[in-house]
């Protein structure tokens, strides 16, 4: 069955005119193209071809671009090409542009360790190497140290220090890993916030969680829900919040119910997987 592919086209040629990129507009009009520069200065053209498989979407692109190129009168050397799905296109442009780094302070409340101690570990010779040295410190890209942390022994250093948890910290924090495993592990999402702003109900057995909802709307953002009433609630989430175990990101309240839009962090799900 056919499907939409976006396909870059990489020409060996840089310096080209204007006239000459709306040239090669025009003639590419039928496929949405996008006209540009690539990182290595050459001219790139992306356009969209309808193809029932991978490698005849790759001939029809070389076909469409080198075509109009020659039209365009564009001296051209095909020196690359990549090819995705519309659907894959469309998620890598939802992905953040710049990635996610943690300094020291972040990587000591991964890790629920000490400044000073966090200070050492970045000093080993396995650990990611930073991105960049500011005035503050180093930082780093946070899922280079997040996978670090999984392989990392830590029988040479203090154990973290004990979380104090009410019954209601521990089966909240349990319900949000539980869900968060789910969604990792099959891939699909299992719950979502609906347009009307209803959080779907995934989780919420047991008298401990009465009232609540959690869901997960995509890979590492969650969704809880419980009655705006529910004061005891409130200050479990705000425990949570202060220990590091989650990230609030957003919070909205609809019909006498709070929605909160989070994400478990790293100290969370070790401490999680404890309890």
């Amino acid at each position: 069955m056919p499907q939409a592919w976006s396909i870059e086209v990489e020409l060996g040629v840089s310096d080209v005119s204007d006239d000459t990129v709306e040239e090669l507009h025009e003639h590419l009009a039928d496929c949405s193209p996008a006209v540009g520069t690539a990182p290595s200065g050459n001219l790139s053209v992306r356009i969209f071809i309808e193809a029932g498989t991978a490698r005849q979407a790759v001939d029809a692109a070389l076909k469409e671009v080198t075509a109009a190129a020659k039209q365009t009168g564009i001296n051209y050397t095909v020196v690359g090409i990549e090819m995705v799905t519309e659907e894959e296109l469309d998620r890598r442009l939802e992905e953040p542009s710049v990635p996610e780094l943690v300094g020291v302070s972040e990587i000591a409340a991964m890790f629920g360790v000490g400044r000073q101690r966090a200070a050492q570990v970045v000093q080993r010779e396995d650990f990611p190497p930073a991105v960049a040295q500011l005035k503050a410190g180093p930082v780093f890209l946070k899922w280079q140290v997040e996978a670090f942390e999984k392989r990392w022994d830590r029988r040479g250093g203090r154990p973290p220090k004990p979380i104090d948890l009410t019954e209601l910290d521990r089966e909240v924090l349990t319900a949000l890993n539980a869900t968060h495993r789910e969604i990792e592990d099959s891939g699909p999402v299992t719950g979502k916030v609906t347009p009307e702003g209803e959080a779907q109900e995934i989780a919420s057995t047991g008298e401990v969680l009465a009232g609540w909802a959690f869901a997960a709307l995509r890979p590492g953002r969650l969704c809880a829900a419980f009655p705006a009433s529910d004061r005891s609630a409130r200050a479990a989430i705000t425990r949570l919040a202060k220990a590091r175990l989650v990230s609030v990101e957003t919070e909205s309240t609809r019909d006498d119910e709070v929605v909160l839009e989070l994400e478990l962090t790293t100290k969370g799900e070790r401490v999680a997987a404890t309890q």
